[in-house]
């Protein structure tokens, strides 16, 4: 495949991968983890073959000059947009692991607090649980 071969399926791909990030970032801002689950597999694929493409790009920076400038100014907005997606991303995760760890930690607390210390038997024979 050509170089602008190469940039047309980069762009496809990045596009590809804008798409699902916001529909995850949208889930995660609006705190749907189910819904934001859906896409863990496809992102990781996605991110897997756009890191690739990119890498390969790398190796090879003059052929892109054969390239349309018009088309490499494309992948360059792509790019600066996926990376903003990316680090959007990554912080809302973030701030999802952290509320659900804090939604644990309450919950283990509140299950510690209720546990039943040893009972105290009265004379007729009955638990007393205080």
């Amino acid at each position: 495949m050509n170089a602008t071969g190469k940039v047309h399926d980069l762009i496809e791909i990045t596009e590809r991968l804008a798409s699902l990030l916001m529909k995850e970032n949208r889930a995660l801002g609006e705190k749907n983890g189910s819904e934001a689950t859906k896409y863990l597999e496809e992102k990781s694929n996605l991110s897997r073959i756009y890191e690739s493409r990119i890498k390969g790009m790398m190796e090879n920076p003059t052929a892109l000059s054969a390239v349309d400038p018009a088309l490499r100014k494309k992948l360059r907005e792509l790019g600066e947009k996926i990376n903003l997606m990316i680090v959007e991303n990554a912080n809302l995760l973030k701030l999802a692991i952290n509320t659900n760890k804090q939604l644990v930690d309450l919950i283990a607390d509140a299950v510690k607090s209720q546990r039943p210390g040893p009972g105290i038997y009265e004379a007729k024979g009955t638990a007393n649980k205080s």
